[in-house]
């Protein structure tokens, strides 16, 4: 599987783990609503600046840390399945279960391994959220702008759906400047699977996270 190396897309994971690792530092000492969408992406982007760079230093220094809290505190915020499923497209109504979860489960760690060493180098100054815009009932959107103390600005929107079963809101697509991730992704990782095939592409996609994976343990 290639990498998506455009600068929107970047940014896009990017504003998508700024989300993860604001929820990693605060939800160690406050737990997060997930009963408005809004409040929940305001409460983790007022912890971005001040927690993201307490944590610097061991998150650097530890893909293990990383990788621990986000299973720990970061997961039961984002729906990784349906992300997973959006970004297979048709291949997943014909992947057996098995093939379905190694797939969720070699994306949730490439999104993970990939883009935490550029939030890492991000020097956030300030991040501003929106209120919430309903697309339909059930799924809205949340737009939200960060300053870097550079000077420079990104307009980050995060899509959030309504979890029927659990009546919980979760995140699952992060988009700058009209750039979605998952689009992105999905366009990048159906060309590879209808010239591969599915197991092949899982195949590639465990192999590069296996160093990440190998630092912590089960």
């Amino acid at each position: 599987m290639r990498l998506i190396r455009t600068k929107s897309l970047k940014l896009a994971f990017i504003g998508l783990l700024g989300f993860v690792f604001s929820v990693v530092a605060c939800a160690q000492v406050e737990t997060i609503s997930q009963d408005d969408p809004e409040k929940m992406v305001l409460s983790v982007s007022n912890k971005v600046i001040s927690e993201l760079n307490e944590n610097r230093e061991l998150l650097e220094s530890s893909s293990a840390d990383v990788k621990v809290f986000a299973i720990k505190h970061v997961l039961p915020y984002i729906d990784t399945e349906k992300m997973a499923r959006y970004v297979m497209g048709k291949y997943w109504r014909v992947a057996t279960d098995l093939q379905k979860q190694a797939f969720v489960d070699a994306f949730t760690n490439t999104m993970i391994r990939s883009y935490s060493q550029s939030l890492l180098k991000l020097r956030i100054e300030s991040v501003e959220v929106e209120k919430a815009r309903e697309e339909k009932p059930g799924r809205v959107t949340v737009a939200s702008k960060v300053t870097q103390s550079d000077g420079n600005k990104s307009d980050v929107i995060y899509r959030v759906y309504l979890n029927k079963s659990t009546k919980k809101w979760m995140l699952y697509d992060v988009a700058v400047e009209g750039i979605s991730m998952l689009l992105s992704y999905r366009k990048a990782y159906g060309s590879d699977i209808s010239k591969k095939g599915l197991d092949a592409v899982i195949a590639e996609m465990q192999e590069k996270n296996s160093d990440f994976n190998g630092q912590v343990s089960s």
